[in-house]
């Protein structure tokens, strides 16, 4: 019993960082007007390598990019909101370098890394509060 109060409770811990993972892909994949099934898949294995997403059912965090997809279909300002849920869960040590460095993930999931995409990777940099080379420094990372 005690072990599952444990894991709701690390569940609990991480969804402000699930909420943010899955709005920063959505503004991401969205940048060039569609959802590509690459996209899709880079959420795939995003989900099954991060410990911190493992604690959910992989739907979860599909349904949560759904919404924020439909989100910015549907909102005017809707990237501003999902910019906001972007820094509400990145506020823990490392958590903002690493969502940067999904994001440049998400990117480069169709194999090209295009103008629209980068430019919403240097707005959520900015949003973070990082240099504008962390940019840079994310998609370094990510092509290794």
């Amino acid at each position: 019993m005690l072990e599952r109060f444990r894991l709701e409770l690390q569940r609990h811990k991480q969804r402000p960082f699930l909420e943010a993972v899955a709005a920063a892909c959505a503004l991401v994949a969205t940048a060039d007007g569609e959802v590509s099934f690459s996209e899709r898949a880079r959420l795939d294995s995003v989900i099954e390598s991060l410990s911190q997403l493992r604690l959910f059912d992989p739907h979860e965090v599909v349904d949560a990019f759904d919404e924020h997809v439909a989100r910015l279909a549907e909102v005017e300002k809707g990237a501003d909101a999902l910019l906001k849920v972007v820094v509400a869960g990145t506020r823990a040590e490392g958590a903002a370098d690493l969502l940067l460095r999904i994001s440049a993930a998400m990117s480069l999931a169709d194999g090209r890394d295009s103008a629209d995409e980068h430019a919403v990777m240097t707005q959520i940099c900015a949003a973070l509060g990082l240099p504008d080379k962390a940019v840079e420094d994310a998609y370094v990372a990510v092509r290794g």
